[in-house]
């Protein structure tokens, strides 16, 4: 009986652990992954040299959204953005919400320019679609800078993230919903 016990507070504990792991990579808001986990990812497709495609998105006009309609319409675009994010890639790719109206989408395998460009494509365009929170349009956009770990001779974490703010830096001075591909140091 007390084996018995013993094996049923072991089991419970050890769920306990993995619920406060996965509490500690998700970002509570859009349940999307976290900077932490999005670093722990980057870090191991670095570490492993496996080829990947990330993008680096930003949300144009979303300060507008919280100063004219408020933080809880704020709140309603990145639960939004979440799930778009949720229903534009694939289960093994990892969305991360990175910090205030940012967000990285790490894509494991992917390095076809055409095939990053149409996904990227896809979100900006459900992006731009309004978004209605209490009767009233909330209208954002996104830009995206992609990197391929393909285009840098042995990729690090901090310098892909560098290489993703270039290009996104690029997409939004280049007029804002865009993407722009980085070839190396440069938009492709």
């Amino acid at each position: 009986a007390v084996t018995h016990e013993l094996r049923g507070l072991n089991l419970r504990l050890e769920g306990a652990r993995l619920q406060a792991e996965e509490e500690a990579l998700t970002d509570p808001l859009t349940g999307l992954r976290n900077r932490r986990a999005a670093d722990l990812v980057l870090e191991r497709l670095c570490t492993a040299r496996a080829p990947f495609g990330l993008m680096h998105l930003d949300l144009d006009f979303f300060k507008a959204v919280n100063d004219t309609l408020g933080h809880a319409a704020g709140d309603f675009v990145l639960e939004t953005v979440g799930r778009i994010l949720r229903e534009q890639i694939r289960a093994e790719d990892c969305a991360a919400r990175i910090g205030g109206d940012e967000f990285v989408i790490i894509l494991p395998g992917r390095t076809e320019a055409q095939t990053l460009q149409a996904i990227a494509a896809r979100i900006i365009t459900r992006i731009s679609q309004p978004m209605e929170f209490e009767g009233k349009p909330c209208q954002v956009s996104g830009s995206i800078g992609i990197v391929r770990s393909t285009d840098l001779r042995a990729p690090d974490a901090a310098q892909i993230m560098a290489a993703s703010d270039r290009a996104l830096y690029a997409a939004k001075h280049a007029g804002r919903a865009q993407a722009v591909l980085m070839s190396g140091d440069t938009p492709a």
